[in-house]
């Protein structure tokens, strides 16, 4: 998280603008995210839509969500739907097929492993069967997120959650979507 602040700090300084605006112009409005935002706090219009935050045992962690300065790594809101419109648009790049955000050798770079560990320029990175996926998981108090793609194919599947323990069902939902939809045979 800190370096992606870092790089939070950098764009805002280049740009001479909110993180936020940055965001919109540059990834969210070109690929058409239009339920997502990295305004925090989260404005009324929006905040009424938004799912509140649950802890270990069921239980409303307080306020309904956390304010996060580190917008970067931590303020994205936004839907499952809105997520797979990025994931798609990063799987088009990888096939020279969009240039909306990223170009094709960027899309390499973030789904391909850097240095010793498995993680590209966003993603992580993992081999499966035949196939090679990338992804991120998201966390914050009272949030979980799974984002799963396969780098070729065009499939994946994003799921978020409204709970500390919601890491749980995310894998669970995505072992069996790539069960029923049979990833890696096609």
């Amino acid at each position: 998280g800190g370096g992606v602040t870092m790089m939070q700090r950098a764009l805002m300084d280049a740009y001479e603008c909110p993180f936020a605006h940055i965001l919109d112009d540059t990834v969210l409005e070109p690929i058409g995210m239009e339920m997502s935002t990295f305004e925090q706090p989260l404005p009324d219009m929006r905040g009424r839509n938004a799912a509140r935050a649950h802890g270990t045992q069921g239980e409303s962690c307080g306020p309904k969500w956390h304010v996060y300065p580190e917008l970067a790594a931590a303020g994205l809101w936004t839907t499952p739907t809105d997520l797979a419109r990025f994931t798609i648009d990063v799987q088009k790049a990888l096939q020279g097929d969009s240039e909306r955000v990223v170009s094709a050798g960027m899309a390499r770079l973030m789904v391909s492993p850097v240095g010793v560990g498995d993680f590209g320029l966003g993603f992580a990175v993992s081999k499966r069967g035949e196939g090679w996926y990338f992804g991120h998981g998201g966390s914050n108090l009272g949030f979980r997120a799974q984002l799963t793609a396969h780098t070729l194919k065009g499939y994946g599947a994003v799921v978020m959650t409204n709970a500390e323990r919601g890491g749980r069902v995310a894998a669970e939902l995505v072992a069996r979507i790539e069960d029923a939809y049979g990833w890696d045979s096609l």
